[in-house]
């Protein structure tokens, strides 16, 4: 399509990324013209759009659709490169590898870059989540690597991702591996060559040690086949080579549709790309569709045993009588129905509330079986530590951070266990000052250990919003605020992380944005844990609405010191501070005992009057004070003055 400005080409772009391809006006209007005020910004967006809307009609097209609040692609008419990328990495044969490079012609979006900075932001870290997509998705196919075909499409699959990033280690070790086995040691040494010569100019770096011990290995190991992925013939594994380099498996949903492809049937399937949408963003799973297996492929209904982590089938049915979906999830270890649900929407607010409930209950079953502590695989281990950190008790966190350790020891990569441990770390600040300080040193340094899970895995939603955290920690709320949005756009289905991200714009500053997140993210849950409500308590201190904060407070789970605070510094806010007084004097109750058998525990309480203000904006935060300096006065007998 032939458009006039970049802008209106780059809501194409935008919205291609989002999930369900649409988006709210506001978010475009400050995406693409945030240097302006928003009521400029709307005009322009509209203006944008009219010259979309021109291009199509000249083009015989219609896929852009606007309705008053958002904005949408049709996922049945739009099309693109990256789209058609997908569908051949997901069969993976060698023509597939080759007709996908051909399709690669540069970066997400080139020439985009300067179109406004907030776009430009996002950008950077959408075009990296592409690059990660792909490469995931063809190493699906590498990390068993066939010699049987010649290795042909082992080569393929490896040259691609060389396209993508040349200095792609795991990518060359495919092709040393690939070229020992075959008899040729030649190749081999030259494509390690390559590989120092390609890390060198873009990475600075070296290539690990055991890259170039696979020149000196003289005789592969057969690796055994993975339980759930086998063709049916036991003859053995011949013609195959392990591939791990820290892959960490996870569990397996197979989808198949059957019936929405009518025409007609528009909403049949945006709920199923939701549905996929919001399962991909929590990265727990990985993920099959039908197309993959072909028409004749379909996967059978027949058990998986031995399958630790899951294997799952989610199937999608439009029924023509009643004209509703029925939506069925499998369990294929034990031939179990977990749930078969039909989806009238007409009882539901549109499609992203019913979306994202089938959705939570999917990722509930399959992780709450893996918080089993027999169950010993790397992800079922990061499962039973975040079910503890959800605990919020110090007893609890010291478990988590004993498997987190253990996690670190065994897989140095997997980049969750730095984001917990800083969870664990800020919790024990915040929430549990008067505990012993269990977990100090450098190497537990909060904002060290959030950059590390980001540098490892910038696209995982908990390892942005713990970095937001860490920023906030840290007096750097441009960058939080950003961290925080990374983390809302990553994983837009899942309400916990959105009513955290809610909390963290607030105390960035963002009321607006933040009211707005919690808002989304209350519309989403089947039912609200009352922890949340302290966090909707703080999004309205952050709003100086301090009855509505007061209200919020009282129906929260009251978890720990930093409720508290909110609720005193709400009382004395709105004038109640005889009633501020009356509930510190019920705590301090408590925590007498405690602080009289073990005044070492109150060492600093002015640090954690500082570190317990999160609020950036300087009137919420000298507000908020007010109520910390009862606090601090109350429970650790300072000064209470700074």
């Amino acid at each position: 399509m032939a458009v006039k400005t970049r802008k209106a080409l780059a809501i194409m772009g935008y919205l291609s990324r989002m999930s369900g391809m649409a988006s709210p006006r506001e978010a475009l209007a400050d995406l693409l013209w945030s240097g302006t005020d928003r009521h400029k910004a709307m005009q322009s967006l509209r203006q944008a759009l009219r010259q979309l809307k021109s291009a199509e009609e000249t083009a015989g097209i219609d896929v852009v659709r606007s309705a008053p609040g958002h904005i949408q692609l049709d996922p049945s008419a739009f099309a693109s490169d990256l789209m058609a990328m997908n569908t051949l990495l997901e069969r993976g044969q060698a023509a597939d590898f080759r007709n996908a490079g051909e399709l690669w012609r540069g970066e997400f979006l080139t020439g985009y870059d300067d179109i406004d900075s907030e776009f430009s932001e996002w950008l950077t870290v959408e075009r990296e989540r592409v690059r990660s997509e792909l490469i995931s998705a063809a190493f699906k196919h590498l990390n068993r690597i066939s010699t049987e075909d010649g290795g042909v499409q082992a080569e393929a699959g490896a040259r691609f991702v060389l396209k993508l990033d040349p200095a792609f280690e795991a990518a060359h070790r495919v092709l040393i591996r690939l070229y020992m086995n075959l008899g040729q040691p030649e190749r081999a040494e030259q494509q390690l060559r390559s590989c120092e010569r390609e890390m060198r100019l873009h990475l600075d770096a070296e290539p690990d040690e055991e890259t170039r011990k696979l020149l000196i290995v003289s005789e592969v190991e057969p690796s055994p086949v993975p339980v759930g992925r086998s063709d049916g013939n036991s003859g053995g594994n011949r013609g195959f080579l392990p591939n791990y380099d820290d892959f960490v498996p996870l569990p397996e949903i197979s989808i198949v549709s059957s019936s929405l492809l009518k025409k007609g049937l528009n909403d049949a399937i945006h709920l199923r790309e939701e549905i996929v949408s919001g399962l991909s963003s929590f990265r727990s799973f990985e993920l099959f569709e039908s197309e993959y297996f072909g028409e004749e492929n379909v996967p059978r209904p027949t058990l998986m045993e031995g399958h630790e982590l899951g294997c799952y089938l989610l199937r999608f049915r439009h029924d023509e009588r009643s004209g509703k979906v029925v939506v069925q999830f499998e369990d294929r270890g034990n031939g179990q129905i977990v749930f078969n649900e039909i989806i009238d929407l007409q009882f539901w607010d549109g499609l992203v509330p019913a979306a994202s409930q089938i959705v939570s209950r999917i990722h509930n079953h399959a992780t709450s079986r893996l918080r089993n502590p027999a169950k010993t695989s790397v992800f079922a281990r990061w499962c039973q530590a975040e079910a503890l950190l959800w605990d919020f008790t110090p007893q609890s966190d010291e478990k988590a951070m004993r498997l987190l350790d253990d996690l670190e020891r065994t897989n140095r990569s997997f980049s969750m266990t730095y984001a917990g441990k800083a969870s664990i770390i800020m919790k024990q600040e915040l929430h549990f000052p008067l505990m012993d300080k269990t977990f100090s040193g450098e190497e537990n340094n909060l904002l060290n250990l959030a950059e590390k899970s980001i540098r490892l895995d910038p696209w995982q939603a908990v390892n942005q919003r713990v970095y937001g955290w860490a920023l906030i920690l840290s007096n750097m709320p441009d960058e939080a605020r950003r961290a925080f949005q990374n983390a809302g756009r990553l994983s837009s289905a899942d309400p916990a992380n959105l009513m955290s991200v809610a909390e963290g714009l607030a105390f960035s500053g963002d009321i607006n944005e933040a009211r707005v997140t919690a808002e989304r993210a209350f519309s989403l849950f089947a039912f609200v844990p009352r922890v949340f409500y302290e966090y909707l308590a703080n999004i309205y201190f952050a709003a100086e609405d301090y009855d509505s904060a007061i209200k919020q407070i009282e129906r929260g789970a009251g978890v720990g010191i930093s409720g508290l605070t909110t609720r005193v510094a709400a009382l004395v806010c709105a004038g109640r501070e005889e009633e501020a007084m009356q509930t510190l004097e019920r705590f301090g109750e408590n925590r007498a005992a405690l602080l009289k058998n073990s005044p070492e525990l109150a060492q600093d309480p002015k640090s954690w009057r500082k570190k317990i203000n999160f609020f950036q904006n300087e009137k919420v935060r000298n507000d908020f004070d007010k109520g910390a300096a009862l606090v601090q006065r109350f429970l650790f007998d300072g000064s209470g003055s700074i």
